[in-house]
């Protein structure tokens, strides 16, 4: 029997997929924005668990897979599913297909890129190519923030657009920093406030707009940075995610 001390991390990455789960449920009931923000809420359990695990001293081989299980279905199913369902009932110009196919590609595409990054070691502090959390979070909160001033239909038929770029990115080799704490205090203070920011906005289900935001000048920041800071040395894949390897 395992030690107790990996049910903390564990259990926090089985909530994070049954939210995975839930959201699937939710988009094809037709409860899109509940959907969209278990989407979110996993994402904060995703970065928990691997604190859980640091702290606990829990990290081991099987938690790498079963995050990894957790984040493809909250991360890959979820927000795949979300876009299916809503654009099935816009009833627009986009066939089913074309979102079908759109979808798949989505959810295939974030299981390579953890299959990927379960079987290589190193890049303690970049990661190549956009993490699938960030993706499935930036889906989401995209997806409330256009539901949250009733943004014109146009921008959700471009779904299917969003999904296959949100795959190429994921898959790909550019190269983006890891969230951590870095030499410059002002740099962590900024990180650290916006991290705090979305552990109370995103349960209480508030400004979607702002964790959109958050996400996007991430991931636009960080591969700004990576097209500017050229490697000294090729860089191995980095664990996701964010070496997770609780038991």
């Amino acid at each position: 029997m395992p030690p107790l001390k990996y049910f903390v991390p564990n259990t926090v990455t089985a909530l994070s997929l049954l939210l995975g789960l839930a959201s699937v449920v939710l988009s094809a009931k037709g409860n899109f924005e509940l959907a969209a923000w278990m989407i979110l809420w996993g994402t904060l359990l995703d970065k928990a668990d691997g604190t859980a695990a640091r702290l606990c001293n829990a990290t081991s081989e099987f938690g790498v897979q079963f995050d990894s299980f957790a984040d493809f279905v909250s991360f890959g199913i979820a927000p795949a599913a979300l876009f299916y369902y809503r654009l099935g009932a816009l009833h627009s110009g986009v066939t089913p297909p074309v979102v079908a196919a759109a979808a798949g590609l989505y959810a295939v595409a974030l299981s390579v890129r953890l299959a990927r990054f379960n079987i290589t070691t190193g890049g303690e502090s970049i990661f190549l190519g956009l993490p699938g959390t960030l993706m499935g979070a930036l889906l989401a909160s995209g997806y409330l923030t256009w539901a949250k001033y009733g943004l014109s239909t146009a921008l959700l038929e471009l779904a299917p657009v969003y999904l296959v770029v949100a795959s190429a990115l994921m898959v790909s080799s550019l190269r983006i920093p890891k969230l951590k704490l870095r030499k410059n205090k002002a740099v962590n203070a900024f990180q650290l406030a916006n991290v705090a920011a979305g552990y109370v906005l995103a349960p209480l289900m508030l400004l979607p707009e702002y964790l959109f935001g958050l996400g996007t000048v991430y991931a636009l920041g960080g591969l700004a940075w990576g097209f500017m800071s050229p490697p000294a040395a090729e860089p191995e894949a980095g664990k996701e995610p964010e070496e997770r390897l609780a038991a």
